[in-house]
């Protein structure tokens, strides 16, 4: 699906020099992308950094694992291709990778459709946040992240892009804030100890493996805390709740947003 938080044309492929380690493993795949479209991934990609070969020496050094995807685009190459055929293909691979792109850019991801006019009051109505111990999963700018920490004794954002963690750390220096804190950590592989957390939340996270996700989260969580799934205010008017949060016990709240879509947030109570 294309979000149009970005215009392409704007960005090169040195945007993939920002790049963290998990990206580039999870872009260098040409299974994953242009699913039922008429252009190549990997054509795509050999014709946009044939104008770039020192990208694909540092996507090699950076994540070693792409090396035989580099090297066969490598192999394939772009001899007698135009400047405008290779332009092309370059923005085909930026327009694709767009939510990557803006992980890299956070003053960009900042104005996301999700995020730009998504209303603090939805997390308060959903959890009491008085004096608890909040985790925040891939809290990205930490739209979440912050907003808790207004309410609650102690918030930690944890994301695993570069990026965007100096971002969440500048903000929080600038706006000397004292009870949150920045740490690297992905969805299913969280660096905290059994039963942190009073209540551990996401946006925009839990759904590719919903079950070693909500697992990992579960693991993090006290006994009696909450998982909450609190999404940013976008446009799209969602018909129904998430069926796989609501059969693992989700309870769904619905909403207008700002935007004028239709938004469903969950919260779950865990008991061990």
């Amino acid at each position: 699906m294309a979000y149009n938080w970005i215009k392409a044309e704007d960005y090169s492929m040195d945007t993939f020099l920002l790049f963290d380690r998990w990206v580039i493993r999870h872009i260098m795949d040409e299974n994953q992308w242009y699913h039922g479209g008429t252009r190549s991934y990997i054509s795509d990609m050999a014709k946009a950094l044939s104008r770039y070969p020192y990208v694909i020496t540092f996507c090699k050094r950076k994540a070693p694992e792409c090396t035989d995807f580099l090297n066969k685009v490598a192999r394939i190459g772009a001899k007698g291709v135009s400047e405008e055929e290779a332009r092309n293909a370059e923005t085909a691979i930026l327009s694709a990778l767009e939510t990557y792109v803006v992980y890299a850019y956070p003053e960009i991801m900042e104005q996301v459709n999700y995020i730009r006019n998504w209303n603090p009051q939805t997390l308060y109505n959903l959890v009491d946040l008085r004096e608890k111990l909040v985790l925040d999963v891939g809290s990205g700018t930490g739209r979440l992240a912050f907003a808790a920490a207004k309410r609650a004794k102690r918030v930690y954002a944890s994301d695993p892009c570069d990026a965007l963690r100096e971002y969440m750390r500048d903000k929080i220096k600038n706006s000397n804030i004292t009870n949150m804190k920045v740490l690297d950590g992905e969805a299913m592989n969280l660096p905290y100890e059994d039963n942190t957390f009073d209540v551990v939340m996401s946006g925009h996270v839990v759904g590719d493996y919903y079950d070693e996700e909500i697992a990992e989260m579960t693991r993090v969580t006290k006994n009696g805390g909450f998982i909450v799934c609190c999404n940013g205010d976008d446009e799209f008017k969602r018909t129904a709740p998430d069926s796989e949060l609501v059969s693992r016990g989700f309870e769904f709240f619905r909403h207008e947003s700002r935007e004028g879509g239709i938004i469903y947030d969950y919260k779950k109570m865990i008991e061990k």
